[in-house]
């Protein structure tokens, strides 16, 4: 029960006048209680709690009573503060905690009651293009917010979405659209966050630029008509048409060469004919039709091939941008070439399926071994005894007694040994004897420094040889240096062994041509600026009646040919002026080679010449072939073609480690009694960094009449 005033100020005035109060002593107590509050101020949400709690002092009865003021939310007995379930505006409310000994004394806390922040969601990826079926996962950040979930729409309705934000467009996508994607928090479906689906018309596959195999022959068959890319009527002239074939006859069968540094463009070698796929008149318009043609150098030569995803390819031609296809849209039906479609799925018309066989492209070169296999131009003759001798450009020369172990010549050789004074520096710095040592008087001024091993001595480059009436005649080419063009001179030796010592029997003939610097005045190298042709790569040969001939050239104007006088191995007086030219290409040929040989009892002078730049891992050296009745020319390609016109069959190509095969020559060798051609050529080994190495192979003829190798 609770005294009132008038009689709790009665009792202490009796007690002040009698005995008074306060534990005996009568002297007035000077404490003043006093309550503190805790925490002194709190922020709360909507909904939150916080627990205060009071000390006493400055009495003995600790206890309190709480009140909230304005009364905004509720406070317990204990002192627990409630906020209320929702906050409009943002205010405060006190807490007091009073005092039931002394009801004047209270202590008060502050709550600062916050209106909750509302949620907010970004969607990520806020914009994406899709076609067909197609899929696109989003996820929605949701702050602000103890619970997270959203759920998902989608405006109009074309495909769908997963309550996961999986968007999959329509299965088919008819015109261009956007579809909003929206995500809406659970917590406040007030509260939502878009995306944009743009649905755009399908586009077809353009597949990915890739590489193919360049080792074994393969087929292309249409995705469309399942009809087999081949030559029409599997004719051999050249300009025949490409068309597509329910046969899988030999006419389609095929080969790529890598052309290039990054070797993602090929040439297309038909395996029955040996001319690459090209485009008529190397048009670059739709409809162009396909055909095979010489490989003479121009870009409608050059594919690349895109591999879709679904395994097929797509063929560009590199000079048009345009596709190889199947063109339905003439009768009859042709192969030429066109664009891919912007829309829609891609005509399957331009899609092909390629099919790799187990047949080689080429057959690999006889195994060889040894210290003299490494050579760059090689040619080789063997001697009356049987022994092969090799020789090469940077004055190499191997032998061998069985065509497989060729040995460089040294001191000390069995065969061919040089003293030191004709090993000059390629004994000690190359460890080999040159092929001429030591240089010829006539060269002093050719080189300067010398181009040889450690410039101390001049650099022989393309030997040829013939043998005649116990004598051989070595053909050499020095090039000039330093040299602003195709400045160069052939000079020819004579000796009576295939490995010297030399005699100099001088020059044949010389070039300076395109050069920027005036020829020197040498007598006796005849250099003049009026030359159209480069005087490197000489080729000696006999025809059937045993006039001497001698072709030469790279580059430049082509290959030219000279008569040559047996007296002397020098040119003959009656030559024409200029040499004529019997073979030129716009993409460039040199080191010709012409071998006689009679098949199916007529005699024919066989051209064989490697065309392409040469030297390196990635070369696109590849070795031709034309014939003539006459040992002059017209020498002419299987395919019907002038030499002079960039004519030439293929005859060897890239294939697997075997890279750049040419620079090349023929000898016949007897093979179980049985006089064989047989080719001598270099290759870069892909195996082997690159390094020029000997490959052999002997030649067969077809029935009418053409090399092959074997």
């Amino acid at each position: 029960m609770r005294l009132s005033a008038l009689r709790i100020g009665l009792i202490s005035a009796i007690c002040l006048a009698f005995i008074g109060c306060g534990g005996g002593s009568n002297s007035a107590s000077t404490s003043t209680p006093t309550v503190a509050v805790t925490p002194g101020t709190v922020s709360l949400p909507a909904g939150g709690t916080q627990t205060f709690t009071s000390t006493v002092t400055g009495s003995s009865n600790p206890v309190i009573t709480w009140s909230i003021s304005p009364t905004v939310g509720s406070i317990s007995l204990s002192g627990l503060y409630t906020a209320p379930a929702s906050v409009a505006t943002p205010q405060s409310v006190t807490v007091t905690a009073t005092s039931v000994a002394n009801p004047s004394v209270v202590g008060t806390a502050t709550v600062l009651l916050t209106v909750p922040a509302h949620p907010s969601i970004t969607i990520s990826p806020a914009t994406v293009t899709l076609t067909d079926a197609q899929t696109q996962a989003f996820t929605a950040t949701v702050l602000s917010a103890t619970n997270t979930a959203v759920t998902w729409s989608i405006s109009p309705e074309l495909g769908s979405i997963s309550t996961a934000g999986l968007y999959t467009a329509p299965s088919s996508v008819t015109t261009a659209q956007t579809v909003t994607v929206t995500a809406t928090s659970v917590a406040d479906t007030t509260v939502s966050a878009s995306a944009t689906v743009s649905l755009a018309l399908p586009t077809p596959d353009l597949g990915t630029l890739s590489s193919i195999d360049d080792i074994y022959q393969f087929t292309m068959k249409n995705a469309s008509s399942g009809l087999t890319l081949g030559i029409a009527g599997q004719s051999q002239a050249a300009g025949a048409a490409l068309v597509d074939e329910s046969s899988t006859g030999p006419d389609t069968l095929w080969h790529a060469m890598p052309m290039g540094t990054n070797q993602l463009q090929f040439n297309v070698e038909s395996m029955l004919t040996h001319q690459v796929m090209g485009i008529q008149f190397a048009s670059t318009a739709s409809g162009a039709a396909a055909l095979q043609y010489a490989d003479n150098g121009t870009n409608d030569h050059l594919w690349q091939y895109f591999k879709l995803k679904d395994g097929n390819y797509l063929i560009q031609n590199v000079n048009s941008n345009l596709y190889l296809q199947e063109d339905t849209t003439v009768s009859p039906t042709i192969v030429d070439q066109g664009p891919r479609a912007a829309t829609g799925t891609g005509c399957a018309c331009q899609e092909w399926t390629l099919t790799k066989t187990t047949t080689a492209a080429y057959p690999a070169p006889r195994a060889v071994n040894g210290t003299g296999i490494y050579v760059h131009d090689p040619y080789m003759l063997k001697d009356t005894n049987g022994t092969y001798w090799l020789y090469g450009t940077h004055q190499t020369i191997a032998y061998s007694t069985d065509l497989t172990t060729f040995t460089y010549t040294t001191l000390t050789t069995p065969k061919g040994a040089c003293t030191a004074a004709e090993g000059t520096d390629w004994i000690t710095d190359a460890n080999h004897c040159p092929i001429i040592g030591p240089d010829f008087s006539s060269w002093a001024g050719l080189q300067t420094p010398p181009a040889g091993i450690g410039n101390l001595d001049m650099d022989v480059w393309a030997p040829s040889l013939m043998y005649n009436n116990g004598t051989y005649y070595l053909y050499y080419c020095l090039p000039y240096e330093p040299s602003t063009g195709a400045e160069a001179i052939i000079g020819v030796a004579t000796s009576t062994t295939p490995y010297g010592p030399w005699t100099d029997k001088g020059f044949v003939v010389s070039s300076w041509t395109n050069a920027t610097t005036a020829p020197p005045s040498n007598s006796l190298w005849s250099f003049n600026a009026s030359t159209t042709w480069n005087a490197i790569d000489p080729a000696p040969f006999v025809d059937a009646s045993g006039n001497w001939w001698m072709s030469f050239g790279s580059f430049e104007d082509g290959i030219h040919i000279i008569q040559l006088d047996p007296s002397t191995g020098l040119p003959l007086s009656s030559n024409p002026t200029p040499y004529p030219i019997i073979a030129s290409r716009i993409g460039g040929e040199e080191g010709s080679f012409i071998y006689p040989w009679v098949v199916n009892g007529t005699q024919y002078y066989f051209y064989f010449g490697p065309i392409n730049v040469c030297c390196s891992a990635t070369s696109a050296y590849r070795t031709i072939v034309g014939r003539s009745t006459s040992p002059n020319g017209p020498f002419v390609d299987r395919g019907g073609l002038d030499l002079r016109n960039s004519g030439g069959t293929i005859i060897l190509s890239t294939h697997g480690n075997i890279v750049g095969p040419g620079g090349g020559s023929v000898f016949t060798d007897t093979v179980n009694g049985t006089p064989t051609p047989t080719l001598v050529y270099h290759y870069y080994d892909g195996n082997n960094n690159g390094t020029p190495t000997l490959g052999i192979n002997r030649l067969s003829f077809t029935s009418d009449g053409w090399p092959v190798v074997q």
